[in-house]
């Protein structure tokens, strides 16, 4: 299953310094780089002028993406974080084409 991770730290934490945020950073995008390396995620990067980051990771379960999720570096730090079901192309262009063959 894909889905698509989205999070955001929309204020660095008060009790870090910048030097100390930004090795969660580092830690966050090593642990991106593993796990993409290992074919859980598929694509991603940080969001453009912004403290975040998206992927698409691909899962057994919805679980699995949480697991994955809790075990970020940069996890207690997040202020939003959005998981989003994804539905295939091939699926979703199937299921359109019988929604249609089915319209008079």
């Amino acid at each position: 299953m894909l889905f698509l991770l989205k999070v955001e730290v929309k204020q660095m934490p008060p009790q870090l310094t910048v030097k100390d945020f930004l090795g969660y950073v580092i830690k966050e995008w090593e642990y991106f780089g593993r796990f993409q390396r290992r074919g859980k995620i598929i694509a991603g990067g940080k969001l453009s002028g912004r403290r975040g980051a998206a992927a698409i990771i691909d899962a057994e379960s919805n679980e699995e993406v949480e697991e994955i999720v809790a075990k970020l570096p940069l996890f207690p730090f997040f202020t939003d974080i959005e998981i989003t079901p994804l539905v295939p192309m091939e699926k979703a262009l199937q299921d359109t084409k019988r929604i249609h063959s089915l319209m008079k």
